[in-house]
């Protein structure tokens, strides 16, 4: 039975403690909706097994499960500032030893979800106290066991953004008509197609949910039709992913999205954006790196599900140059692979590291983008990836060619190469040596990406995509070089499933 001292360290903290069945996981019948106050009236009742419910006192605990391929490595991967904390040994067998429970503190104002951080890495609703003993499926009675007796640690920010849901406003809805309904979704709509060019993902963000489950597909065709910009694929994949995220589901209370959501994914933004780049490859790896960061914002999530082809038609780029980007993010400690779909797409989580530039305007939350890094102007002749990220480091407040290079991780005359560039094109207005945007520079982007092929590139590339996609496997159209697009697909997965076990420590 859990001893005193352990059963008070969750007592002291006022966590909602329930009682075990026997010498099972089970909790007691007609004891799983217990709160606080039932807990504090029925001390008695815990002197057997028990559990803690997760989230409650201001605890998470984390469930590490080597049976189904969890591991603190693995964890630590996709939180690489998790801190050394208080520990449970749990009594599920394995030839890698026993499960874990890692136990963190949270802000009072999280609310946790029960969703999965990778394979074998769980929030579970409720997990056993230390001195619960099972008697497992072979027989044998084990105890979970504190084997780490310190006091928990902070929840690091990434994971603390990954497992909070967000607050209830606490208004409820209130039943609405059809013509209610209708003129809600209209004006949800209307105050999307009004957005401008840095406001249209915040404000999508904030109406494609009740859109969504007022209308459905209906309401996504609406969204889509109101959309004024100029990145097709942007908006096609926002609302996959809302429809996914909402259709059908019942209107609950309006939630306010996670703080910690919210300001992860801006910093994860911001560092993409103004962050260092090195290398021929790196402006390549960093537009892959704003499309997940990206697919995160659209689904309100620490991670998000996609294969190559989705990726492409954010970027503009071929998917076997974005299979080859995310190895390499992979491999540099950017994203993770959090695992697979049953249609082999990856599930990426994009890593909070440091920031390595300080940008002059980094108030919290980051301004929108004055030219979208993944629009159409950048895929147009004589305008790269590379000038995209000198643009955006100007925009941002870095105005200076020397300053530029250090900033961005590149040569100074890439830098001046680049600046140029951007000059000659009407992009950015040189003042001596200080560099910055014009007022009209939406406009020029939109001129440059209909009149130097930027257009056109996104819409072959995503013709081309969709007809693959409606082909069955085996009659892909050939990309360029004859490079077929399911066999890059096949490569991926093969990748994808050697880098889980990597992850997972099997190879």
């Amino acid at each position: 039975m859990p001893s005193m001292k352990y059963l008070q360290f969750y007592w002291d903290r006022k966590c909602v403690l329930l009682p075990g069945s026997g010498r099972t996981k089970k909790i007691k019948k007609g004891c799983a909706s217990w709160n606080l106050i039932d807990t504090r009236r029925n001390l008695d009742m815990l002197k057997g097994n028990a559990k803690v419910v997760n989230g409650t006192g201001g605890l998470l605990v984390v469930d590490v499960d080597p049976k189904n391929g969890g591991s603190v490595e693995a964890l630590r991967g996709r939180f690489p500032d998790l801190p050394d904390t208080r520990a449970v040994q749990t009594v599920t067998p394995h030839p890698d030893g026993f499960g874990t429970h890692l136990i963190f503190t949270i802000p009072n104002d999280v609310r946790i979800t029960h969703r999965g951080l990778g394979a074998g890495i769980d929030i579970p609703h409720s997990v056993m106290l230390p001195g619960s003993v099972i008697r497992c499926e072979d027989g044998v009675n084990r105890t979970y066991a504190l084997v780490n007796d310190v006091e928990p640690a902070a929840a690091p920010l990434g994971l603390i953004a990954a497992i909070d849901k967000g607050q209830d406003s606490g208004i409820a809805p209130e039943p609405a008509s059809s013509d209610d309904d209708d003129a809600v979704v209209q004006s949800l709509v209307d105050k999307f197609a009004d957005a401008g060019p840095g406001e249209r993902n915040a404000v999508f963000l904030q109406v494609a949910p009740a859109v969504i489950r007022l209308k459905g597909a209906i309401g996504a065709q609406m969204l889509e039709n109101a959309y004024l910009g100029d990145d097709v694929s942007w908006i096609k994949s926002a609302l996959r992913g809302a429809l996914q995220k909402y259709s059908g589901a019942d209107a609950p209370n309006p939630i306010a999205r996670s703080r910690y959501l919210v300001d992860v994914l801006q910093q994860l933004s911001s560092s993409a954006r103004y962050g260092l780049w090195n290398g021929k490859t790196g402006t390549t790896d960093r537009k892959v790196q704003l499309a997940v960061v990206r697919l995160c914002e659209a689904t309100g999530l620490m991670s998000a599900t996609a294969s190559l082809r989705t990726l492409a038609l954010l970027t503009g780029l071929e998917p076997k140059t974005i299979g080859s980007a995310v190895r390499r993010l992979t491999v540099s400690g950017r994203l993770c692979v959090v695992g697979t779909d049953d249609e082999g797409a990856a599930e990426y989580a994009p890593i909070l590291g440091e920031s390595t530039t300080v940008i002059s305007k980094g108030e919290s939350p980051i301004r929108g983008f004055s030219v979208d890094p993944l629009g159409d102007v950048w895929l147009s002749d004589g305008l790269t990836g590379r000038h995209s990220h000198v643009f955006d480091l100007v925009d941002g407040g870095v105005c200076r060619a020397k300053q530029i290079a250090t900033a961005g991780g590149m040569g100074v005359d890439t830098a001046r190469d680049a600046l140029k560039a951007l000059v000659e094109a009407e992009m950015l207005v040189k003042q001596g040596t200080v560099y910055s945007v014009p007022a009209d520079v939406d406009q020029v982007a939109e001129k440059l990406a209909a009149e130097r092929g930027g257009k056109e590139k996104r819409a072959k590339l995503t013709a081309r995509i969709d007809a693959e996609r409606a082909r069955p496997r085996g009659d892909a159209t050939p990309a360029p070089d004859d490079v077929d697009a399911n066999d890059i697909d096949e490569e991926w997965r093969r990748w994808q499933d050697e880098e889980l076990m990597r992850q997972l420590g099997i190879i």
